[in-house]
């Protein structure tokens, strides 16, 4: 049986999102990005630590944007004061969804102004124009990007150059606990690591957006890193592959390539310099395929 992927659109709040946002002209979703990584720079506040490790339910981004900048993000699930505070103080603008009585409920807040909408099918369309009408000319100063370093923003380049024809979508800065799904085995420290890119299918090819790839990318040498950085990592890859979950780490190599590793039979690893841009959108293709057939979605 195929390793079954975590589901990220299940709730109503969810799909009132997608419904309204996820096919924006020059715009994508990037799903459950970690809340910490939402802001220029991590927040480091002891009694807000466990709400940002987690995930808002998704961030919008522009289709230009090699950074993928939030623009706006939304949350499903409640709040405490203490990250409504931080948005506000970071002046990002977000917006809280739900569902109530069959009607889409949607609160939106920027610096200085918040309002709330209660609509029906009818009245979607206008609720959507209305956020981006109110957004129009904000540019906060402390939002983060959640592409974080070259490495990743050649991933994404790459995937990006072949996401649409496979039905798939990439999201940034995922929790693993979100990529891998609730699972009794999985070691709570191990569910807060964030992995760098991860791909799902789109709500559009699978309304529940399920995740196929996720991938680990590294910047230092194990030499260089915290040896329980090092020892995080190794537990992520011992569960990965005693679940026979489809992943990809990329990690430095001598010179200045990068090795590529595949937690799946089939994929030989490969060492790849940063600037071989065709080389890395064949072999993620590559990886991207067998992930699809591995996970019974190809």
């Amino acid at each position: 049986m195929p390793f079954q992927p975590n589901r990220l659109v299940l709730e109503s709040g969810h799909r009132l999102i997608v419904d309204c946002f996820s096919q924006i002209p020059g715009t994508r979703l990037a799903l459950r990005p970690a809340r910490k990584r939402l802001f220029t720079n991590d927040p480091e506040i002891p009694t807000l630590a466990v709400e940002l490790n987690k995930p808002a339910f998704a961030a919008l981004v522009r289709e230009d944007d090699d950074e993928a900048t939030p623009i706006l993000i939304f949350e499903t699930d409640p709040i405490s004061a203490g990250i409504r505070d931080l948005y506000r103080r970071a002046e990002l603008p977000f917006v809280e969804a739900d569902q109530a009585g069959g009607r889409g409920v949607l609160r939106f807040e920027k610096p200085g102004f918040s309002a709330k909408m209660t609509f029906d099918d009818r009245g979607a369309e206008t609720a959507v124009d209305s956020i981006f009408k109110w957004l129009n000319g904000h540019d906060p100063a402390e939002r983060g990007p959640l592409v974080k370093s070259p490495v990743e923003l050649t991933v994404s380049k790459a995937f990006s150059s072949f996401a649409g024809d496979l039905g798939l979508a990439i999201h940034h800065q995922m929790p693993f606990g979100y990529v891998a799904g609730y699972r009794p085995d999985l070691p709570r420290a191990t569910a807060r690591h964030t992995i760098e890119v991860s791909l799902g299918l789109s709500p559009q090819a699978d309304p529940e957006a399920p995740v196929i790839l996720p991938i680990r990318i590294e910047l230092e040498p194990d030499e260089n890193r915290e040896p329980a950085h090092v020892e995080r990592d190794l537990q992520v890859a011992e569960f990965v592959c005693n679940v026979g979950m489809p992943m990809a780490a990329i990690q430095p190599a001598d010179g200045d390539k990068y090795r590529i590793t595949y937690s799946l039979d089939g994929i030989e690893d490969v060492e790849i310099e940063l600037q071989e841009e065709d080389r890395w959108k064949e072999i993620l293709h590559s990886i991207a395929r067998n992930a699809l057939q591995a996970t019974g979605r190809a």
